[in-house]
Order: structure tokens, then sequence, then C-alpha cells
């Protein structure tokens, strides 16, 4: 069993940090409504608005995920981080409700069916951030009963929490509105990177949720000694081998998944996959063991690997199965490349098999991991970017 909050200073602490981020924001958004007038959809301001609140409450998730993975927390829902989290979806909620209340004509809703017509009232593409507004109100009113009835948890089910699930999945809806509205927009992402930042934020932050609630199985959050092979501190057996593989299919599958879904859609400029892919690196940061002062480190695969990509798609081009190979078998290659250059390179023959760094993996395992790596890409490829389709002839 939980407990709502363990002290009277604990509360207030959390109630400083909640109201106080949101007193500040009213006093910004106050200020700017009756200099200018807040933006409604449709307009980039809204849509820079709504990313950047988005990102207030990922920060809040990211701090929170840090705190669990290190030891940080208690048995409360009244800490620092969900204050951060929860201020963050409240300013989010909140300028989202007010544009819903600008657009609507008629009375204040106060039936059901009032209450779905007033938030149906956005756009196209906009009525995710509604939807992810709604969902992640009721998973953080869920989790907060759920941490009070049924205590906190303790390791990898903090992550199959069902409040936190939904938390999540209402946070990537709401990350992910500047891009659908931008996916609606037939010039979105046309002038070269700099209009296509906001939509690789959006998209960048999204798949680091997905990052966070799969780092149990991700080769870059994972202890070294868990997927390693031959050191004494490594799992017995194949055991660490087989933690290996899977967790680099699983995030070779979520990382083309990510790469491809853009492309179905925009066309990459040079530096496009730079900055996605390091949007994503700061989270892997946060995630992954190790001392703070170290999480630099965790870095370098995603930026280097963001710059090989960007370098490969001016090469390659519209050879959509190739590229899709090259995704995840590079950002394979690189992970142990960097980890080669941090740890240096060293060899051992094993009953009569060839071990070679960064690992302690066979030769075999090594290099298989990176093509079987990229065959994860092709096979996403065939969903997002189907053969063609034969004419069909009647007779």
């Amino acid at each position: 069993m939980g407990t709502v909050f363990d002290s009277t200073l604990e509360l207030v602490s959390f109630m400083q940090i909640f109201f106080g981020t949101l007193v500040l924001a009213g006093l910004y958004f106050a200020a700017r409504h009756f200099r200018e007038g807040l933006a409604l959809p449709g307009v980039p301001r809204f849509d820079w608005t709504v990313l950047l609140l988005g990102l207030w409450c990922f920060t809040g998730m990211i701090i929170d995920a840090w705190a669990h993975k290190h030891g940080e927390v208690d048995d409360s829902f009244f800490t620092p981080w969900h204050a951060i989290w929860y201020s963050g979806f409240t300013a989010f909620a909140g300028y989202i409700t007010f544009a819903l209340w600008r657009l609507h004509e008629g009375d204040f809703p106060k039936s059901l069916a009032s209450i779905k017509e007033f938030l149906g009232n956005m756009p196209n593409g906009y009525s995710v951030g509604v939807l992810g507004m709604v969902l992640f109100a009721l998973s953080g009113f869920g989790d907060m009963l759920w941490h009070t009835f049924l205590g906190i948890e303790g390791g990898t089910d903090i992550l199959l929490s069902p409040t936190h699930l939904g938390l999540a999945v209402g946070l990537i809806l709401s990350l992910m509105t500047p891009v659908m509205a931008a996916w609606y927009d037939s010039k979105s992402g046309t002038n070269r990177l700099p209009s296509q930042i906001l939509i690789l934020f959006g998209i960048g932050a999204s798949w680091s949720v997905i990052t966070l609630f799969t780092s149990f199985a991700h080769h870059q959050t994972l202890p070294f000694t868990d997927i390693c092979g031959v050191a004494s501190s490594c799992s017995e057996g194949n055991i660490g081998l087989e933690n290996g593989i899977t967790s680099i299919l699983l995030q070779s599958l979520i990382l083309s998944g990510v790469v491809l879904l853009f492309m179905q859609r925009w066309t990459p400029v040079f530096g496009t996959f730079t900055l996605l892919l390091s949007i994503n690196g700061v989270a892997i940061a946060a995630f992954a063991p190790g001392q703070p002062i170290n999480a630099w480190q965790h870095l370098i695969t995603p930026v280097l690997a963001g710059l090989a990509l960007d370098f490969v798609y001016t090469q390659i081009g519209d050879r959509i199965r190739l590229f899709s190979f090259m995704i995840p078998a590079l950002h394979t290659a690189i992970w142990m490349l960097v980890m080669i250059g941090f740890n240096g390179w060293q060899t051992a023959v094993v009953e009569g098999d060839l071990m070679i760094s960064p690992l302690g993996w066979s030769v075999h395992a090594t290099l298989g991991a990176i093509f079987f790596a990229g065959g994860m890409g092709i096979l996403v490829s065939i969903l997002t970017h189907p053969p063609n389709l034969p004419d069909i002839v009647e007779d």
C-alpha cells in the first residue's frame, strides 16, 4: 500500500512547484493575450505553443523516469517530479481548453452531448491534442488512486501500470498535435530544415515516451552486464546475448517505424535525421544507468547515427528498401563502434569461438546482429511503403 504523501513538507514542496510554475505561465499567457491575443489552431504560433507546453510535460516525465531509475523516489504520489509533470499537463490542457472555447459557438456545455460537441471543435489534426488531454487527465487521477491504494511500483512494473500506460498514450497524443496538424498542411516541411523543426521535435519527443516504456528491452538503456557475454560479471550462458539481440531487434523496429513514418509524409533534408535521433538521444541519456556526469556519452551514438543516415540518404535517395536496411543497421554498428571507442578492442577464444568487443559476443553474433537489425528495417518498410498493387483488369 502507498500513501498520497509522506509528509506535510512534501505536499507543500509539491504545491510550490506545481502552482508556482503555473502562476508564471499564467502571467505570461495573460500578457500575450492582452497584448496581441493568443493564437488559434491553424497559426504557426499556436503549434509552437502546444509543442512547448507538451515538452514541459515531457520534461517532467523524463525527470520522473530518471528519479525512478536512480532510486530517488519514495512511497508517495506528491513528488517534485510529479509536480513538474502535472503542472506541464495542466498548462497544456488549459491552453487547449481556451482554444476550444474561442472556437465554440453557443452556451457553456453542460450535458454530455454538448461537452462532446465542445471537444470536437478542433480542426483536422488538432483533435489528437484534445484526446490526449482527456486521456492524460483521466489517467492522472487514476494514477493518484492507484498509488494510494495499490502502492508505488518498484521496478519494471512501473512501465506496465495501466494508469502509467494511459499517461504515456495521452502524452504521445499531446506531443503529436503539431505533427498531425502539419500532416494536413500541404506546405509543411517543404522549406528546408527550419520548416521541419516543429515536426521533428513532436515526433522525437513522442518517440522518447516509447523509449521510456520499452527501456527494459533497450540495448542503450540496459546495464552492460545484462547484455554482455564473456566477462565474469555478465549473465551466464546465452542470456546476455539473447537480451541484447532481443533489445536490438525491438528498438530497430521502433526506430525504423519512426523514420519511415516521417518519410511517408515529408522529404528529409540534410540534418533531418541528426535532429530527430538527437532529440531521442536526450531521453536515452536520462534513462540509461550511470552517473549524470557521464550521461553525455549516451548522446554520441544517436548524433553519429543521425549524421550517417543524413549522408547515406543523400547518396541512396529514394531506394527505400536499401535505405530502410541502413536505418537500424547503421545505428547498431555505430553503437558498437562507440562502445569500442570508450572501452577499447579486445578478443578472446572461448571453446573454439572467437569472441570480440564490444560485448564479448562471438564474431558470428556481433556481425549478425547488425544484419538482423537491418532486416527489421526492411520489414517495416514493406508496411509503410508496400509494393504497388497491379492494375485490376476486369473480364
